[in-house]
C-alpha cells in the first residue's frame, strides 16, 4: 500500500477536524458571540462558559506542547515579529463590530449554512469574499503597506513562558482561573460544546505538527480559524482545476458537512431566509467588517480568541479583548436603538 504525503494527511486532517467540529458546534450550539451579547443584556455568563471551556482544555494542552517542543509556536500567525499596532485594533473593533451586525461569527455563519440558513450563507459568502480580497487580492497590497506602519515589537513567545522555572506555576495558575469562572455555571450544555472544541483546537495543533515535521516536506502547524480559510475554500472551488486542496480548504467542508448531517439527525435542518431589505443590508455590512478585519486583526473569535490564546500570544490577548469590548458596546447600542 502506497505511503500518503504530508500534504494529503494535512487535508485529510482538515476534513476529520472540521467534521467533528461541525457536529459538536450544531448540536450544543457553540457560539462565543452570544455569550458576548447576553452579558451585554445582563443575562449573566452562563453562555460564555462555552468560550471559557474552550481554553480550559485548549491553553494548557497547547502551552505543554509549546514547552515540550511539540509544537513551534514560531511557525504560527500569533507570534509575528513586529506588526502595526493600529490596524490590528482598528481589525479587532470591525471585527467585534460585524459579528454583533450579523449575529454570528464566521464559524457559526458555516455552522448555520449547513443547517438551511441562507441568512448565514449570505454572510459566510461575503466575509470568504471581502477577507480574501484583503489578504490576497484587491486591496493586499494595501493592507501589506499599511500594517508596516506603526509598528510594534511584542514577545515572540508566551506570556506564561516567558519566566524560566515559572512555567508550570503559571500555566497552573491561568487555568485554575480560568476552571473557576467556566464551572460556575455547572457542567451545561454550552461549557460541553466548548471542552469538546478546545480539545478540537489542541489535537489539532499536536497532528499537524507532527505530521508537518517532514525532513523532505516541513509544513506549519495548522488549528482551527475561519476568516481566511473561508475565502482560501471559495478559491479552491472556484479555481479547483489549478489549485490542490489544503486543510483550510477541507476544514470548511468538513465543518459544512458535520453541522449538515448533525441538524438533519437531530431534526433540526430547516430553510430560513431574511426577514426585510433592512436585515439583509446589515448583514453585508457585518460581513464584511467580518472579513476585512478578521484579516487585520489575524483571527476571529476562534482563531484568535481561542486557538491564538492558547499559544499565550500578546497580541491574541489584545485582540481578544478588543473584539469582545466591540463586540459587548455594538450589541448595546443596536439593543437600544431597537
Amino acid at each position: 500500500m502506497e505511503e500518503l504525503d504530508v500534504r494529503t494527511l494535512f487535508v485529510a486532517t482538515g476534513l476529520v477536524v472540521g467534521l467533528l467540529y461541525g457536529i459538536v458546534a450544531q448540536s450544543t450550539t457553540f457560539c462565543v458571540r452570544r455569550g458576548i451579547s447576553d452579558l451585554a443584556e445582563g443575562r449573566g455568563g452562563a453562555t460564555l462558559t462555552g468560550w471559557l471551556g474552550a481554553l480550559l482544555l485548549a491553553l494548557p494542552m497547547t502551552q505543554w506542547m509549546i514547552f515540550e517542543g511539540h509544537l513551534d509556536a514560531s511557525q504560527t500567525v500569533y507570534f509575528p515579529e513586529a506588526l502595526s499596532w493600529w490596524t490590528t485594533l482598528i481589525g479587532a473593533i470591525a471585527f467585534g463590530c460585524g459579528m454583533m451586525l450579523t449575529r454570528g461569527c464566521p464559524a457559526r455563519l458555516v455552522v448555520l449554512s449547513a443547517t438551511g440558513n441562507l441568512r448565514a450563507w449570505f454572510g459566510s459568502l461575503v466575509v470568504g469574499v471581502s477577507a480574501y480580497a484583503t489578504f490576497k487580492g484587491l486591496i493586499a497590497e494595501s493592507r501589506v503597506e499599511l500594517q508596516q506602519t506603526a509598528t510594534l515589537e511584542l514577545p515572540t513567545e508566551s506570556v506564561l513562558l516567558s519566566l524560566p522555572g515559572f512555567e508550570w506555576p503559571l500555566i497552573g495558575l491561568a487555568t485554575v482561573v480560568i476552571g473557576f469562572f467556566a464551572l460556575r455555571h455547572g457542567l451545561n450544555r454550552n461549557l460541553i460544546g466548548g471542552l469538546l472544541v478546545g480539545f478540537l483546537v489542541a489535537g489539532a495543533w499536536s497532528t499537524t505538527a507532527f505530521l508537518g515535521a517532514d525532513d523532505f516536506d516541513p509544513m506549519a502547524p495548522m488549528s482551527l480559524s475561519f476568516v481566511a480559510p473561508i475565502g482560501e475554500a471559495m478559491t479552491y472551488l472556484q479555481l479547483a482545476s489549478g489549485l490542490e486542496p489544503t486543510f483550510n480548504v477541507t476544514l470548511i467542508l468538513g465543518v459544512l458537512l458535520g453541522a449538515f448531517v448533525s441538524s438533519v439527525v437531530r431534526g433540526e435542518f430547516q430553510w430560513q431566509t431574511f426577514e426585510s431589505a433592512s436585515d439583509h443590508a446589515r448583514y453585508f455590512l457585518g460581513a464584511i467588517l467580518m472579513g476585512v478585519g478578521g484579516i487585520l486583526a489575524l483571527g476571529c473569535n476562534t482563531g484568535q480568541a481561542i486557538t491564538g490564546l492558547a499559544t499565550g500570544s500578546l497580541w491574541s490577548i489584545l485582540v481578544t479583548g478588543f473584539i469582545f469590548a466591540s463586540g459587548y458596546w455594538m450589541h448595546q447600542r443596536m439593543s437600544r436603538s431597537s
